[in-house]
């Protein structure tokens, strides 16, 4: 059963700094619930910090244990991540402290992020994305948004992900094999990793691509890591890498906020940990555990996420003909304009000069760009473009432009 609340005396609320949302969340609270949100560097969260709160919202970077919650009075964590592994939640459960996860908050975007990798990559190196095999390991929220969109983009898609059997598979999906992981690296020509990190149970992945799996990858292989950076081994990636055959991208990195600079030189594309970072997914993540956090104390959240989603960051944009380009070129070209890797890229490189590179790490994901998911932007595209149905799929909003000339 929820605890029931008192509101004789008000709420407190440690949150993220970089978290958005949480004051318009708790202006929906009912009822007539007053809560006094503090805010603060969630690396750096310590048990003084927290000692007096109800509640505490923290994202990926902030370990939530023993050692930070301990003679504290916090009732619910909720972490606006997929991923828990942050969180000890046996000692949470063990102390009766109620916990929640934002499954499924950033999926979409981290998959329209793979896209655009899969499209720039293939336009780098003057190869079709058709036809193309995409291993996807991991199939969860992420992973199946992932494969949708590379699906619709003419991949072929195969997936790892010991959890699950095809009857497990949403009919949208349920084309799409289910291998051992050995057997999808034998096939796949790019292998996009969404698993969580875990050390124990039956399929850890922590290191689960060492330096043998790495091997295993085909010639010409893209390998792209948007899960957890010690899923991979990076010192084995490096030693692969130096070896050539193959391209990585890079988003997340085994010892962050501090990232391999011989690594990073080695890598196709390399970014801060923000595959995720679009505004729907943020504000996705927090408005799912403030809804946690209400049912946990005996209270609601009323309205609905939309009603307190800023209205910015959208972009309508013209597709251009491009003569001598092909459909999948100025694809990659469109997709390049609404997440801008490259220039994600330059950031993280410039930032390892700098005096302190992990703060400079911080402080890109704290500063980075509004990045809005497709159906933020309003594509001008010619009524017969062969892209146009393309383009509708992706979820796009498509408005009309002048006939392209061919």
């Amino acid at each position: 059963m929820p605890a029931s609340h008192s509101p004789s005396r008000r709420l407190r609320l440690v949150a993220d700094e970089n978290m958005p949302g949480v004051e318009a969340c708790c202006a929906l609270l009912s009822p007539g619930v007053g809560i006094e949100v503090t805010r603060l560097p969630g690396r750096h969260l310590r048990a003084a910090d927290v000692r007096d709160a109800d509640i505490l919202l923290v994202r990926s970077i902030t370990r939530v244990d023993a050692g930070l919650l301990t003679g504290s009075r916090v009732r619910f964590v909720g972490t606006a991540t997929i991923g828990t592994d942050h969180l000890d939640l046996t000692w949470l459960e063990a102390q009766g402290i109620a916990w929640a996860s934002a499954p499924g908050c950033n999926a979409r975007a981290v998959g329209e992020w793979v896209l655009a990798v899969l499209c720039a990559l293939a336009a780098e190196q003057g190869v079709a994305l058709a036809g193309r095999t995409l291993g996807i390991v991991g199939l969860g929220h992420v992973g199946r948004w992932s494969a949708r969109l590379a699906a619709l983009a003419g991949l072929r898609v195969i997936a790892c992900d010991p959890f699950l059997s095809a009857a497990d598979l949403p009919a949208d999906l349920a084309h799409i094999p289910l291998l051992p992981l050995d057997a999808l690296l034998a096939e796949a020509d790019a292998v996009s990793i969404h698993t969580p990190l875990t050390h124990g149970g039956p399929h850890p992945t922590h290191h689960l691509f060492d330096a043998a799996r790495l091997d295993a990858l085909r010639p010409g292989a893209w390998l792209i890591n948007a899960a957890r950076g010690p899923v991979i081994d990076n010192a084995a990636l490096s030693a692969r890498l130096a070896r050539g055959g193959i391209t990585a991208v890079l988003d997340v990195w085994e010892h962050e906020p501090r990232v391999d600079a011989g690594l990073l030189a080695q890598v196709c594309l390399g970014s801060p940990h923000i595959a995720g970072h679009s505004l729907e997914g943020k504000w996705r993540g927090t408005w799912q555990i403030m809804a946690a956090a209400a049912e946990a104390l005996g209270l609601r959240l009323d309205g609905a996420l939309a009603g307190i989603l800023p209205d910015v960051g959208g972009q309508a944009l013209t597709l251009p003909a491009v003569a001598g380009a092909s459909a999948e070129q100025r694809l990659a070209g469109l997709l390049a304009e609404v997440i801008d890797q490259r220039g994600d890229d330059a950031r993280l490189r410039a930032s390892l000069s700098e005096p302190d590179p992990a703060a400079a790490f911080d402080r890109l994901r704290k500063q980075y760009p509004v990045r809005r998911e497709f159906p933020a932007h309003q594509i001008r595209v010619a009524a017969d473009d062969p892209l146009r149905p393309l383009l509708g799929e992706l979820g796009f909003v498509l408005s009309a432009s002048p006939a392209s000339a061919r």
